[in-house]
């Protein structure tokens, strides 16, 4: 796979942490609050699928892929932990302007998100390829035969 290509699957999950965030931000204008919370915890959850997806189908190393997809999961805890503050415990747009705790937790949240999936997007192409080759069918052990046989 050439180099060009590797940043795709760090550039999808910084484009889902992005759209995170501004759904985030769309509350009150375009969603209701439930449905814009939502929306945004499930790309929240999609960006480090989305990372590994796209990254197997272009057939990037699977080590890296694995380390992205952990380290994109970790950074969206904290948004995922705001997420449950605001639809659990805060539950409408009124009460959420008096809030002081969540929006920092997803403040934090989304810097963190953005911040690793742009690390996966410079990290995966600058990663040098895998020094493995693909087995070939000479690669494959023959069967050897004895030139003895101790059958009568």
């Amino acid at each position: 796979m050439t180099a060009r290509l590797r940043f795709l699957p760090g550039m999808t999950a910084l484009v889902l942490s992005v759209l995170c965030g501004y759904l985030w931000t769309q509350e009150d204008r375009l969603l209701s609050f439930t449905a814009a919370h939502l929306g945004s915890a499930l790309l929240c959850l999609g960006a480090p699928a989305s990372f590994v997806v796209v990254g197997r189908v272009l057939g990037c190393r699977a080590d890296l892929l694995e380390l992205g997809a952990i380290l994109l999961a970790i950074a969206g805890v904290p948004m995922l932990i705001a997420h449950g503050i605001y639809l659990f415990s805060i539950r409408t747009s009124v009460n959420a302007a008096a809030d002081i705790g969540g929006i920092g937790i997803a403040i934090l949240g989304w810097a963190a998100l953005l911040i690793t999936s742009l690390a996966c997007t410079i990290g995966l192409p600058l990663a040098r390829p895998s020094r493995r080759r693909r087995p070939t069918e000479a690669d494959q052990p023959t069967q050897r035969q004895d030139p003895v046989s101790w059958e009568p």
